[in-house]
């Protein structure tokens, strides 16, 4: 989904700040001075000297007091922890060409050299010979929350000389009060170069956290969050420049909180957003989530030692650790209704948050087999060893190492058959999945049972067999009267185990497949109430009963649950559609 412009600079929180600060020539020379005059105004160290401790934990520590770093075209300035202690500063100027900067972290308090909009840079940055250059695993920690509103720091500054292209990655912008990263003048006032945000994340950075221009310049896969205790605050400020190319945000969160503006434009750049999701209507979706994008270190520590995600390995059974090499993602972003997935890996695997993706109880590991169930948003895996088979029931999309992946190449999409052995009397029976179940054509199965639903059979049995695919997992096995056999692939198993919960006769079905946002529901009923995958609603970890109460949320996909008596209180936050059916299975 593509919007234009999608919010005005004018008559909000953000008009309290002036946009003059790169603009005005005064400025705009401080600023740039950072890269062009730093070799003869500052004492600048060259890459590899400044630290005033020997290296520990594979990372040297630097005591920030004023000085002035550069990094060159073709260097690497990598694994430093940065001391701020209470205020002090440091300069980092990476300027030429193919030079990365990665695994640096900043701990206590970052100082301002003077007031907005002149209040200093800590990372100066172009690549000017028409290059990639890379900043990645960057970590700011929270800083002073009660930094004056006139003494706004840059974080990152992109020199209008900047030509080539700047990959800005798992950077973790969070030291409030102070600006993200400035990308913007190169599109509207030098030399065209371009700057792709991805994975990175945004704290409290006022008055902007990510600026850029519309020639070519991209945020994916990004949260910006503000806690709204800020009023002139901007997530994405986007520039009209003077190349073309436009503007690219996709997968991206923002939280204002009622303070400021998520996507702000100035002077009517060219924007196309795909699943941006606001609080205040700039984007494409609402409902933003908060959390830390999949990759971002979460300490000044982490990120110098070169560790960005809670875990990379799983511990093998003689102790020692086995690389989780791998990714697996389900996308259900965009997709209706819920998907239920499962796959086997040869070797080890864990839940990951790669995308935001969140980690659910319902999802469940054992041997290296994983299944589990994805409505409107993402669940991840790190895994060793290869893919062995994978099977989905739904919309969403599947991502290896990134890569979409063709479904066909990985087994059959109902993977398991239950079989029912008659014993010459006559059987009513209902059998339900997590998954899907169907018939099979010109088994005796396709004259005798209906599919009721995408995961629920009904039919009778009185001699020979009747065998159905399935996948997921059996999860109900009712003999309304009399019995026969039954065997799941090769191996027969007991009905009583799978028949405990009574059937229900009423249904109540939250329904947002036709509105936009979240609804959030609440309700409960004065007999019994279990989730339903009727009407091929999803069943969603995340939805809670307790005892006869239920609260849930819906957003793009179906809720459903069986109950007997009455509703007895039922609140709604939202547009979901809720239909009631009584006496549902007799419809």
């Amino acid at each position: 989904m593509a919007r234009d412009e999608p919010g005005r600079d004018t008559a909000g929180p953000a008009a309290q700040t002036a946009s003059t600060d790169e603009r005005n020539d005064t400025s705009l020379m401080g600023r740039r001075s950072y890269l062009k005059l730093a070799g003869a105004t500052a004492a600048a160290a060259s890459v590899g000297t400044g630290a005033v401790s020997a290296a520990e934990n594979d990372y040297e520590v630097i005591e920030a007091r004023g000085q002035t770093v550069t990094i060159d075209s073709g260097q690497t300035w990598e694994n430093k922890l940065i001391d701020l202690g209470n205020g002090n500063t440091i300069t980092i100027i990476a300027k030429g060409t193919n030079w990365t900067v990665r695994n640096i972290g900043f701990r206590g308090t970052l100082g301002a050299t003077g007031t907005a909009p002149n209040s200093g840079t800590v990372f100066g940055i172009a690549d000017t010979g028409d290059g990639t250059s890379t900043l990645e695993n960057i970590f700011w920690g929270r800083g002073n929350p009660d930094r004056p509103s006139n003494e706004r720091p840059l974080m990152m500054w992109v020199d209008p000389d900047h030509s080539g292209h700047l990959d800005v990655k798992n950077v973790h912008f969070g030291h409030a009060g102070c600006n993200g990263i400035y990308g913007s003048a190169p599109a509207y006032n030098g030399n065209g170069g371009t700057i792709h945000i991805d994975s990175c994340y945004a704290y409290d950075n006022h008055h902007t956290a990510f600026r850029i221009g519309d020639n070519g310049c991209k945020i994916t896969d990004s949260v910006v969050y503000k806690s709204g205790t800020r009023a002139a605050n901007r997530g994405i400020w986007v520039w009209s420049g003077n190349y073309g190319g436009g503007a690219t945000i996709e997968n991206t969160h923002v939280i204002t909180n009622g303070a400021g503006g998520s996507i702000v434009t100035h002077n009517s750049p060219s924007i196309d957003m795909d699943h941006v999701y606001t609080d205040d209507g700039t984007g494409t979706h609402s409902g933003p989530e908060h959390f830390v994008p999949d990759g971002c270190p979460e300490s000044p520590e982490a990120a110098a030692s070169g560790g960005n995600t809670p875990s990379s390995g799983s511990s093998s059974a003689d102790g020692s650790t086995e690389s989780l090499e791998n990714t697996l993602l389900v996308d259900g972003v965009g997709t209706s209704g819920g998907t239920r997935y499962e796959f086997t890996v040869s070797g080890a695997a864990e839940k990951a948050t790669i995308k935001g993706a969140t980690i659910d109880d319902g999802d469940t590991i054992e041997s290296g087999h994983i299944s589990g169930s994805v409505a409107g948003w993402r669940d991840s895996f790190r895994f060793a060893g290869d893919l062995e088979e994978l099977t989905v029931d739904g919309d969403a999309r599947v991502f290896i190492n990134g890569e979409e992946v063709d479904l066909a190449d990985y087994g059959q999409e109902k993977p398991h058959v239950l079989t029912l052995v008659g014993n010459g009397t006559t059987a009513n029976y209902e059998i339900s999945v997590d998954g899907a179940i169907e018939t099979i054509s010109g088994d005796e199965s396709a004259a005798h049972a209906t599919v009721s639903s995408g995961n629920t059979v009904e039919g009778s049995i009185e001699r020979a067999a009747q065998r159905f695919r399935f996948s997921g997992t059996l999860t109900d096995i009712t003999f309304l009267d009399g019995s026969a056999q039954v065997y799941v692939d090769d191996q027969r198993i007991d009905p009583k185990q799978y028949n405990e919960q009574e059937l229900l006769p009423h249904a109540i079905v939250i329904d947002g497949t036709d509105t936009d946002g979240r609804t959030e529901y609440a309700f409960s009923v004065d007999g019994e109430v279990i989730t339903s995958s009727y009407r091929d609603a999803s069943v969603n970890p995340g939805d809670e009963i307790d005892g006869r109460s239920v609260s849930g949320k819906v957003d793009d996909g179906l809720d459903a649950y069986w109950f007997d008596g009455d509703i007895a209180d039922f609140q709604l936050s939202g547009n979901a559609n809720v239909d009631i059916e009584y006496n549902a299975r007799s419809n």
